[in-house]
Protein backbone atom coordinates (compact mmCIF):
# COMPACT_ATOMS: atom_id res chain seq x y z
CA UNK A 1 0.00 0.00 0.00
CA UNK A 2 0.98 3.59 -0.70
CA UNK A 3 -0.35 7.09 0.69
CA UNK A 4 -1.16 9.34 -1.62
CA UNK A 5 0.84 12.93 -1.75
CA UNK A 6 -0.27 15.26 0.77
CA UNK A 7 -2.38 17.05 -1.31
CA UNK A 8 -4.73 13.71 -1.23
CA UNK A 9 -4.50 13.55 2.38
CA UNK A 10 -8.09 13.71 4.30
CA UNK A 11 -6.36 15.29 7.41
CA UNK A 12 -7.79 18.73 8.16
CA UNK A 13 -4.47 20.83 9.16
CA UNK A 14 -4.69 23.99 9.99
CA UNK A 15 -1.85 26.13 11.42
CA UNK A 16 -1.91 29.27 11.42
CA UNK A 17 0.71 31.16 9.15
CA UNK A 18 1.82 34.59 10.37
CA UNK A 19 3.45 36.48 7.79
CA UNK A 20 3.87 39.69 9.62
CA UNK A 21 6.63 37.97 11.45
CA UNK A 22 8.40 36.89 8.47
CA UNK A 23 8.64 40.32 7.32
CA UNK A 24 10.85 41.13 10.49
CA UNK A 25 12.48 38.09 10.94
CA UNK A 26 13.75 38.22 7.02
CA UNK A 27 14.06 42.05 7.04
CA UNK A 28 12.30 42.85 4.08
CA UNK A 29 9.27 45.65 3.14
CA UNK A 30 6.03 43.73 4.04
CA UNK A 31 4.41 42.18 0.39
CA UNK A 32 7.65 43.00 -1.29
CA UNK A 33 8.76 40.26 -3.74
CA UNK A 34 11.37 39.92 -1.24
CA UNK A 35 9.05 39.39 1.69
CA UNK A 36 7.15 36.29 -0.69
CA UNK A 37 10.35 35.28 -1.71
CA UNK A 38 11.87 34.57 1.98
CA UNK A 39 8.36 32.75 3.09
CA UNK A 40 8.34 30.23 0.07
CA UNK A 41 10.66 27.41 2.11
CA UNK A 42 8.73 27.83 5.22
CA UNK A 43 5.02 27.34 3.85
CA UNK A 44 5.93 25.07 1.30
CA UNK A 45 6.69 22.80 4.44
CA UNK A 46 2.97 23.48 5.79
CA UNK A 47 1.86 22.41 2.32
CA UNK A 48 4.35 19.17 2.07
CA UNK A 49 2.54 18.49 5.53
CA UNK A 50 -1.04 18.68 4.14
CA UNK A 51 -2.02 22.02 5.20
CA UNK A 52 -5.52 22.56 4.41
CA UNK A 53 -6.28 26.05 5.33
CA UNK A 54 -4.83 30.06 4.81
CA UNK A 55 -4.88 32.15 7.67
CA UNK A 56 -6.04 35.79 6.36
CA UNK A 57 -6.12 38.95 8.96
CA UNK A 58 -9.38 40.73 7.76
CA UNK A 59 -9.00 43.79 10.38
CA UNK A 60 -6.04 45.15 12.57
CA UNK A 61 -4.57 43.44 15.36
CA UNK A 62 -7.41 40.32 15.50
CA UNK A 63 -5.14 39.15 18.30
CA UNK A 64 -4.35 42.54 19.56
CA UNK A 65 -0.72 41.81 20.62
CA UNK A 66 -0.48 38.17 21.97
CA UNK A 67 2.70 37.35 19.43
CA UNK A 68 6.43 39.16 18.68
CA UNK A 69 4.65 40.26 15.78
CA UNK A 70 1.36 41.16 15.49
CA UNK A 71 -1.47 40.51 12.89
CA UNK A 72 -2.36 43.96 10.63
CA UNK A 73 -5.12 43.62 8.17
CA UNK A 74 -4.81 42.00 5.16
CA UNK A 75 -7.88 44.34 3.96
CA UNK A 76 -7.49 48.63 3.96
CA UNK A 77 -11.09 50.37 5.41
CA UNK A 78 -11.46 53.44 4.34
CA UNK A 79 -14.59 55.99 5.21
CA UNK A 80 -15.17 58.15 2.84
CA UNK A 81 -15.89 61.59 2.88
CA UNK A 82 -19.55 61.15 2.07
CA UNK A 83 -19.72 58.18 5.32
CA UNK A 84 -19.72 55.56 3.33
CA UNK A 85 -17.30 52.75 3.70
CA UNK A 86 -14.77 51.14 1.09
CA UNK A 87 -12.88 47.90 1.73
CA UNK A 88 -9.38 47.15 -0.64
CA UNK A 89 -8.57 43.91 -0.94
CA UNK A 90 -5.36 43.53 -2.68
CA UNK A 91 -3.42 42.85 -0.24
CA UNK A 92 -5.64 40.05 0.89
CA UNK A 93 -5.29 38.64 -2.84
CA UNK A 94 -2.32 38.62 -2.74
CA UNK A 95 -1.04 36.87 -0.02
CA UNK A 96 -4.02 33.84 -0.80
CA UNK A 97 -2.61 33.75 -4.40
CA UNK A 98 0.59 32.99 -2.85
CA UNK A 99 -0.48 30.57 -0.72
CA UNK A 100 -2.33 28.68 -3.09
CA UNK A 101 0.13 28.70 -5.25
CA UNK A 102 2.41 26.63 -2.76
CA UNK A 103 -0.31 23.92 -2.88
CA UNK A 104 -2.95 25.15 0.06
CA UNK A 105 -5.96 25.26 -1.72
CA UNK A 106 -8.89 23.62 0.84
CA UNK A 107 -10.15 26.80 2.67
CA UNK A 108 -9.67 30.57 3.72
CA UNK A 109 -9.51 31.54 7.04
CA UNK A 110 -10.22 35.18 7.63
CA UNK A 111 -10.31 36.99 11.30
CA UNK A 112 -12.26 38.29 13.19
CA UNK A 113 -15.15 39.86 13.28
CA UNK A 114 -14.78 39.39 17.21
CA UNK A 115 -10.85 40.23 17.79
CA UNK A 116 -9.64 40.18 21.62
CA UNK A 117 -9.78 44.27 21.70
CA UNK A 118 -13.37 45.37 20.28
CA UNK A 119 -11.90 48.32 18.46
CA UNK A 120 -12.06 48.35 14.34
CA UNK A 121 -8.97 50.28 12.79
CA UNK A 122 -9.91 52.06 9.24
CA UNK A 123 -8.47 54.91 7.21
CA UNK A 124 -10.73 58.27 7.60
CA UNK A 125 -10.68 60.50 4.67
CA UNK A 126 -12.36 63.75 6.12
CA UNK A 127 -9.62 64.08 9.07
CA UNK A 128 -6.65 62.24 6.30
CA UNK A 129 -5.98 59.70 9.92
CA UNK A 130 -6.18 56.42 10.78
CA UNK A 131 -9.37 56.12 13.54
CA UNK A 132 -10.49 53.54 15.39
CA UNK A 133 -14.40 52.19 15.72
CA UNK A 134 -15.31 51.18 19.26
CA UNK A 135 -18.47 48.58 18.72
CA UNK A 136 -19.29 45.04 19.85
CA UNK A 137 -21.53 42.61 18.52
CA UNK A 138 -25.46 43.36 18.77
CA UNK A 139 -25.23 47.23 18.59
CA UNK A 140 -26.26 49.20 15.48
CA UNK A 141 -23.19 50.45 14.46
CA UNK A 142 -21.21 46.82 14.73
CA UNK A 143 -24.48 45.86 11.65
CA UNK A 144 -23.78 48.57 9.79
CA UNK A 145 -20.26 48.73 9.31
CA UNK A 146 -19.54 44.72 9.04
CA UNK A 147 -22.87 44.10 6.78
CA UNK A 148 -21.10 47.00 4.31
CA UNK A 149 -18.08 44.90 4.75
CA UNK A 150 -19.25 41.36 4.57
CA UNK A 151 -21.45 42.74 1.76
CA UNK A 152 -18.30 43.99 -0.68
CA UNK A 153 -16.35 41.11 0.56
CA UNK A 154 -18.58 38.88 -0.59
CA UNK A 155 -18.69 40.05 -4.24
CA UNK A 156 -14.99 40.01 -4.51
CA UNK A 157 -14.93 36.60 -3.26
CA UNK A 158 -17.42 35.20 -5.99
CA UNK A 159 -15.31 37.42 -8.77
CA UNK A 160 -12.35 35.63 -8.07
CA UNK A 161 -14.38 32.43 -7.30
CA UNK A 162 -13.11 32.02 -3.82
CA UNK A 163 -16.43 32.89 -2.15
CA UNK A 164 -17.34 28.85 -1.55
CA UNK A 165 -13.83 27.81 0.33
CA UNK A 166 -13.60 31.17 2.81
CA UNK A 167 -15.32 31.28 6.19
CA UNK A 168 -15.56 33.68 8.60
CA UNK A 169 -13.35 32.88 11.35
CA UNK A 170 -13.42 33.28 15.19
CA UNK A 171 -11.66 31.98 18.10
CA UNK A 172 -12.25 31.35 21.82
CA UNK A 173 -15.05 33.85 21.92
CA UNK A 174 -17.95 33.72 23.80
CA UNK A 175 -21.50 32.00 22.93
CA UNK A 176 -23.49 35.16 23.30
CA UNK A 177 -21.32 37.32 21.32
CA UNK A 178 -20.65 34.41 18.09
CA UNK A 179 -24.82 34.50 17.89
CA UNK A 180 -25.00 37.85 17.62
CA UNK A 181 -22.29 37.86 15.12
CA UNK A 182 -23.54 35.42 12.81
CA UNK A 183 -26.62 36.72 12.36
CA UNK A 184 -24.85 40.12 10.75
CA UNK A 185 -22.93 37.19 8.90
CA UNK A 186 -26.24 35.97 7.76
CA UNK A 187 -27.52 39.14 7.11
CA UNK A 188 -24.87 40.15 4.59
CA UNK A 189 -24.76 36.76 2.41
CA UNK A 190 -26.34 34.02 4.27
CA UNK A 191 -24.37 31.48 2.13
CA UNK A 192 -21.36 32.66 4.41
CA UNK A 193 -19.58 29.89 5.78
CA UNK A 194 -18.37 30.19 9.57
CA UNK A 195 -15.55 28.56 11.25
CA UNK A 196 -15.15 29.07 15.07
CA UNK A 197 -12.02 27.43 17.54
CA UNK A 198 -13.76 27.43 21.19
CA UNK A 199 -15.40 25.97 23.87
CA UNK A 200 -18.48 23.19 22.93
CA UNK A 201 -21.69 25.46 22.39
CA UNK A 202 -24.80 23.08 21.18
CA UNK A 203 -26.24 26.14 20.30
CA UNK A 204 -23.68 26.58 17.20
CA UNK A 205 -23.52 22.78 16.03
CA UNK A 206 -25.72 24.17 13.00
CA UNK A 207 -24.10 27.23 12.24
CA UNK A 208 -20.60 26.70 12.42
CA UNK A 209 -18.62 24.72 9.10
CA UNK A 210 -15.66 24.36 10.53
CA UNK A 211 -15.56 23.90 14.27
CA UNK A 212 -12.75 23.59 16.33
CA UNK A 213 -12.28 21.87 20.30
CA UNK A 214 -10.32 22.11 22.82
CA UNK A 215 -9.10 19.04 23.12
CA UNK A 216 -10.58 18.03 26.38
CA UNK A 217 -13.89 18.41 25.08
CA UNK A 218 -15.84 15.99 22.93
CA UNK A 219 -18.57 16.48 20.41
CA UNK A 220 -21.71 14.51 21.13
CA UNK A 221 -21.57 11.21 18.80
CA UNK A 222 -24.89 11.97 17.20
CA UNK A 223 -24.11 15.10 16.45
CA UNK A 224 -20.17 14.40 14.97
CA UNK A 225 -22.00 12.03 12.78
CA UNK A 226 -24.69 14.06 11.55
CA UNK A 227 -21.85 16.92 10.63
CA UNK A 228 -19.82 14.30 8.83
CA UNK A 229 -22.85 13.50 6.81
CA UNK A 230 -23.32 17.19 6.18
CA UNK A 231 -19.67 17.69 4.84
CA UNK A 232 -18.95 19.87 8.25
CA UNK A 233 -15.60 19.84 9.36
CA UNK A 234 -15.03 19.21 13.09
CA UNK A 235 -11.55 19.18 14.08
CA UNK A 236 -9.58 19.65 17.87
CA UNK A 237 -6.36 21.67 19.10
CA UNK A 238 -3.77 22.66 21.59
CA UNK A 239 -2.68 25.49 23.42
CA UNK A 240 -0.91 27.32 26.22
CA UNK A 241 -3.43 25.89 28.65
CA UNK A 242 -2.64 21.97 27.95
CA UNK A 243 0.34 20.84 29.78
CA UNK A 244 0.37 17.54 27.93
CA UNK A 245 0.04 16.46 25.12
CA UNK A 246 1.96 19.80 23.28
CA UNK A 247 3.83 20.61 21.01
CA UNK A 248 6.59 22.43 23.35
CA UNK A 249 10.03 22.50 22.65
CA UNK A 250 10.38 20.66 26.06
CA UNK A 251 7.64 18.44 25.20
CA UNK A 252 8.51 14.47 24.55
CA UNK A 253 8.01 14.92 20.28
CA UNK A 254 5.66 11.60 20.16
CA UNK A 255 3.16 13.66 22.09
CA UNK A 256 3.04 15.69 18.67
CA UNK A 257 2.84 12.63 16.97
CA UNK A 258 -0.34 11.13 19.40
CA UNK A 259 -2.92 14.02 17.67
CA UNK A 260 -3.10 12.24 14.53
CA UNK A 261 -4.03 8.58 16.32
CA UNK A 262 -6.58 10.77 18.40
CA UNK A 263 -7.99 12.30 15.80
CA UNK A 264 -8.85 9.01 13.89
CA UNK A 265 -9.77 7.47 17.36
CA UNK A 266 -12.03 9.95 18.00
CA UNK A 267 -13.49 10.30 14.38
CA UNK A 268 -12.53 13.84 13.59
CA UNK A 269 -11.39 15.38 10.71
CA UNK A 270 -8.26 17.21 11.66
CA UNK A 271 -6.30 19.31 13.98
CA UNK A 272 -5.54 23.50 14.17
CA UNK A 273 -2.06 24.94 16.10
CA UNK A 274 -2.48 28.67 16.63
CA UNK A 275 0.97 29.17 15.87
CA UNK A 276 2.82 27.83 12.81
CA UNK A 277 5.77 30.24 12.52
CA UNK A 278 5.29 33.44 14.63
CA UNK A 279 8.58 33.69 15.85
CA UNK A 280 10.33 34.83 18.69
CA UNK A 281 12.67 37.60 18.17
CA UNK A 282 15.39 34.98 17.94
CA UNK A 283 13.65 31.88 17.28
CA UNK A 284 17.44 29.92 15.97
CA UNK A 285 18.11 30.34 19.63
CA UNK A 286 15.56 30.80 22.19
CA UNK A 287 12.32 29.73 21.86
CA UNK A 288 11.32 31.26 24.79
CA UNK A 289 8.49 33.79 24.86
CA UNK A 290 7.18 36.65 27.63
CA UNK A 291 3.69 34.87 27.61
CA UNK A 292 3.52 31.42 26.72
CA UNK A 293 5.73 28.42 27.50
CA UNK A 294 8.64 27.62 25.12
CA UNK A 295 7.75 26.73 21.31
CA UNK A 296 3.89 27.73 22.27
CA UNK A 297 4.63 30.27 19.45
CA UNK A 298 6.12 28.43 16.55
CA UNK A 299 6.36 24.55 15.13
CA UNK A 300 9.18 25.30 12.66
CA UNK A 301 12.33 27.54 12.16
CA UNK A 302 13.27 30.38 9.59
CA UNK A 303 14.53 29.25 6.14
CA UNK A 304 12.55 25.95 5.79
CA UNK A 305 13.95 24.76 9.02
CA UNK A 306 11.59 21.99 10.38
CA UNK A 307 11.90 20.82 13.73
CA UNK A 308 11.43 17.53 15.91
CA UNK A 309 8.21 18.20 16.80
CA UNK A 310 6.86 18.80 13.19
CA UNK A 311 8.20 16.19 11.81
CA UNK A 312 6.27 13.88 14.56
CA UNK A 313 3.06 15.96 13.35
CA UNK A 314 3.69 14.63 10.12
CA UNK A 315 3.79 11.06 11.05
CA UNK A 316 0.84 11.28 13.26
CA UNK A 317 -0.71 12.54 10.26
CA UNK A 318 0.08 9.96 8.11
CA UNK A 319 -0.78 7.46 10.67
CA UNK A 320 -4.27 8.75 10.69
CA UNK A 321 -4.07 8.57 6.95
CA UNK A 322 -2.82 4.90 6.67
CA UNK A 323 -5.96 4.32 9.20
CA UNK A 324 -8.57 5.76 7.03
CA UNK A 325 -7.32 4.17 4.25
CA UNK A 326 -7.41 0.48 6.12
CA UNK A 327 -10.52 0.77 6.99
CA UNK A 328 -12.12 1.98 3.85
CA UNK A 329 -10.67 -1.25 2.50
CA UNK A 330 -11.63 -3.24 5.23
CA UNK A 331 -15.49 -1.89 5.07
CA UNK A 332 -15.12 -2.93 1.35
CA UNK A 333 -14.32 -6.07 2.23
CA UNK A 334 -16.76 -6.88 5.08
CA UNK A 335 -13.86 -7.73 6.90
CA UNK A 336 -15.04 -7.22 10.35
CA UNK A 337 -12.05 -8.85 11.92
CA UNK A 338 -9.56 -6.57 10.94
CA UNK A 339 -11.74 -3.52 11.58
CA UNK A 340 -12.38 -4.94 15.30
CA UNK A 341 -8.59 -5.04 15.61
CA UNK A 342 -8.08 -1.62 13.73
CA UNK A 343 -10.24 -0.20 16.55
CA UNK A 344 -8.54 -2.14 19.33
CA UNK A 345 -5.25 -0.30 18.62
CA UNK A 346 -7.54 3.32 18.67
CA UNK A 347 -8.40 2.38 21.96
CA UNK A 348 -5.33 3.04 23.36
CA UNK A 349 -5.59 7.01 22.46
CA UNK A 350 -8.01 7.90 25.23
CA UNK A 351 -6.51 11.53 27.07
CA UNK A 352 -6.48 10.02 30.31
CA UNK A 353 -4.16 7.01 29.71
CA UNK A 354 -1.24 9.95 29.05
CA UNK A 355 -1.16 9.66 32.80
CA UNK A 356 0.38 6.40 32.88
CA UNK A 357 1.61 5.53 29.90
CA UNK A 358 4.26 7.86 27.59
CA UNK A 359 2.86 8.72 24.50
CA UNK A 360 5.70 6.63 22.64
CA UNK A 361 4.82 3.66 24.43
CA UNK A 362 0.88 4.32 23.52
CA UNK A 363 2.08 5.31 19.91
CA UNK A 364 4.56 2.12 19.73
CA UNK A 365 2.15 -0.52 20.87
CA UNK A 366 -0.74 0.97 18.23
CA UNK A 367 1.83 0.84 15.71
CA UNK A 368 2.70 -2.85 16.25
CA UNK A 369 -1.12 -3.49 15.39
CA UNK A 370 -1.53 -1.20 12.45
CA UNK A 371 1.89 -2.77 11.29
CA UNK A 372 0.11 -6.40 11.18
CA UNK A 373 -2.57 -5.35 9.39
Amino acid sequence: RVLPRPAQWDFHLDLWQNPYAAARYYQTPLWSQAHFQAMEKDYRMYSRAGGKSITASIIDRPWDGQTQDPFHSMVRWTRKLDGSWEFNFDVFDRWVTFMKGLGVTKQINTYSMIPWKLSFAYFDEASNTIKHLDTEPGEPLYQEVWVAMLKQFAAHLKAKGWFDHTYIAMDERPMEAMMETIKVIRKADTDFKISFAGSLHPELFDQVDDYCLSMEESFPEEILKKRTQEGKISTFYTSCAHAAPNSFTFSPPAQTKWYGWYAAKEGLDGYLRWAYNSWVMEPLLDSRFRTWAAGDTYLIYPGGRSSVRFEMLVEGIQAYEKIRILKTEFRKEGNHQRLEKLKSALTLFELDRLQDASADDIIRSAQNILNSL
